[in-house]
Formats: structure tokens, C-alpha cells, sequence
């Protein structure tokens, strides 16, 4: 009955993974906002997934977000911008002064069949386990994997979501990573979210599974769904003649 869910993770999980290894072996649009979240204020640029990135892409999602990408002022790391990256929408890449990786936000489209919000959880949560550790395994060693959980994502109550998280060692470099995969079905569509975040270890040692000190963390609890642009005019015409 699920099958659909379960291709499409085991592609975004590829996408997602292949990205991190791309980056990690580099080694070397918005504007100011905030938002309050669970009593912490995020502070950085705002992005948005809407009719600009159409314009931009010359491609309408199948998801729409905005989000804030965390950096204060007196924070000196860098964060670069990939869109459309293979599989996904976005990409978000942060890196320390010296140019070595600290975090990735890779953020896809997921179809989760309309349905009982607990039921689409229950559905979504072993495909994480099953595909999770055994796709990372192809590429990395030493991987672990806790229990899928359910969590919230966003601001406020957030949206419901059920998470992966677990660490791994990159060969090529033995730097070590914790990885952390969230599907959060859209309650309004079966359109939803898929999130892929990867931390270096050597910049911050994730603790019990809590991303809420690390960049991607802040970041994930300032989005927000939106409903995806339409099409641009420019194309509706050039389609009509």
C-alpha cells in the first residue's frame, strides 16, 4: 500500500547523501529577520520558497516553505544556497571561516497520501528505520541509529513529523557526522517535506539527539509551510500561442 512512500524516500535519502559527501569533500535570496521560537529568538536571512523561485528556477515545487537561516552578527561562518539541487528544492550548506563544513540542510518534496494525520505517521516511521541506516551504510561506516521518534518542527506547536537521527564515519577523511532525516507530512496536502541534516562533529557534538543548539536545528524551528506559486504568467502565455 505504501510502496509509492517508500521509492520516494530511498531517492530524496540518495539525493540527500550524495550532497553531504560532495560537501564534505570541498573542505575548504532575503534579507535580515527573526522570529521567537520556544523562548530563543533566530536571527539571519530569510528564505523563501514562492514565486521568486520560480522565477529564479523556471520551476514550480511540488512544496513551499519559508525559513531562517541562522547567523547573528557576530557570527563569522558562511552559508551558500543550492537550488534545486538533485532530488530536492533546496540546499543549505554552512561553513566556519576557514571554509570547513560545519552543517547541510537539504530540504525535498515527499508525497504522504492524504489520510489520518497518525496514520501517515505510522506509515512514514519504518521506512525511515528500514531505508535510513542501510542507504548511509553504502557510503559511510560505523553507523548508527536510534529509534524513529515523533517530534515537532516550526514554530509554536509546530508541525508533527517523525525523525531519524544516528552518527557515521566518512572513510575518506574518518571525520565523524550525526545525521538526522525528518518526514513532515503537509496537513493540508499530500505534497509534504522531506528534511536531510548532517553536523560535523568536529564543530559541535550533537548530545541525546538535541539539534536544537546547531544551525540546522534553528533554522528547522523557524519554518513554515506555504502553499506552492503558481506557474509564471510569462509560461502560462508562451504556452497558450
Amino acid at each position: 500500500m505504501f510502496r509509492p512512500i517508500n521509492l520516494i524516500i530511498l531517492a530524496v535519502l540518495v539525493a540527500g547523501v550524495a550532497l553531504v559527501a560532495r560537501e564534505t569533500m570541498r573542505r575548504g535570496g532575503g534579507g535580515e529577520d527573526a522570529v521567537a521560537v520556544a523562548e530563543q529568538v533566530v536571527i539571519g536571512r530569510t528564505y523563501r520558497v514562492d514565486g521568486g523561485f520560480v522565477q529564479r528556477t523556471g520551476k514550480v515545487p511540488e512544496v513551499a516553505f519559508q525559513i531562517i537561516l541562522p547567523k547573528r552578527p557576530e557570527q563569522t561562518h558562511a552559508i551558500s544556497v543550492e537550488e534545486l539541487p538533485e532530488g530536492g528544492v533546496v540546499q543549505f550548506n554552512f561553513r566556519a571561516e576557514d571554509e570547513s563544513f560545519m552543517e547541510s540542510l537539504f530540504l525535498a518534496p515527499i508525497r504522504i497520501p492524504m489520510a489520518d494525520m497518525n496514520d501517515r505517521l505510522a506509515a512514514i516511521g519504518p521506512k525511515l528505520a528500514e531505508q535510513g541506516p542501510a542507504l548511509l551504510q553504502q557510503k559511510f561506516e560505523e553507523v548508527t541509529a536510534e529509534p524513529v521518534r515523533e517530534v515537532r518542527v516550526g514554530p509554536g506547536e509546530g508541525y508533527r513529523a517523525v525523525e531519524l537521527v544516528g552518527t557515521y564515519l566518512d572513510p575518506r577523511d574518518e571525520a565523524r557526522y550525526t545525521y538526522r532525516f525528518i518526514a513532515m507530512p503537509d496537513p493540508e496536502r499530500a505534497e509534504s517535506l522531506y528534511a536531510v541534516s548532517h553536523v560535523n562533529k568536529a564543530h559541535l557534538d550533537i548530545s541525546g539527539g538535541d539539534f536544537s543548539v546547531s544551525l540546522t536545528g534553528k533554522a528547522l524551528s523557524t519554518l513554515r509551510l506555504t502553499a506552492p506559486p503558481a506557474q509564471p504568467q510569462a509560461q502560462d502565455s508562451a504556452a497558450s500561442e
